[in-house]
């Protein structure tokens, strides 16, 4: 009886793993897609002002030591949005993503606008609190786009690829702190 009581009170102290929590996200350890499994590398909570709008979170197939992995495309890689906020709209997530590109490419987005045009069709349909966008870096082919578990759209461009992650990870990214959290630094 006493190795019993010993057993249970010993398995009541050892520690329960599961999947982290942010902003009431639960975020998967593991994604997969099209037969490739990506790792989560981190996760941060997209701020403007003092509202929170989204969770981003950044998986990729092996563990990085740096963000220029994911943009050069040596390491293939996701970016997940989980949608935190009543206040985002289709609308308010196009222009966002327009404002993104500018400032990832400078201010002059000629070279891509008909892909970025494209692009925006992923926010086309209302979004609510709970949608999910997901964007799965193609190395050297583009990028694939979907909401919740329905392929929207692909971009075959690899230096389309490129800027669309440059807004969450590039030198100046839309929110350095998201930053930082999908890099888990």
């Amino acid at each position: 009886m006493k190795k019993i009581i010993t057993l249970l009170l010993f398995s009541l102290t050892l520690p329960v793993f599961s999947a982290p929590v942010l902003s009431g996200v639960k975020l998967m350890d593991q994604v997969s897609y099209n037969g490739k499994n990506y790792e989560l590398s981190g996760a941060g909570i997209r701020k403007k002002l003092f509202l929170k709008l989204y969770v981003g979170s950044l998986y990729t197939e092996k563990a990085i030591s740096s963000e220029s992995e994911v943009l050069s495309g040596s390491v293939a890689s996701v970016i997940q949005l989980d949608i935190i906020s009543k206040l985002i709209t289709s609308e308010l997530m196009a222009e966002t993503i327009e404002e993104g590109f500018a400032k990832a490419m400078g201010g002059d987005t000629s070279s891509l606008q008909g892909k970025i045009n494209d692009f925006q069709a992923v926010f086309k349909d209302e979004i609510v609190k709970g949608d999910q966008f997901t964007f799965i870096s193609l190395p050297g082919m583009g990028v694939v786009a979907y909401k919740g578990k329905k392929e929207l759209i692909t971009i075959k461009d690899d230096r389309f690829r490129k800027v669309l992650f440059t807004i969450w990870l590039g030198d100046d990214p839309a929110d350095a702190n998201l930053k930082k959290g999908m890099l888990n630094q």
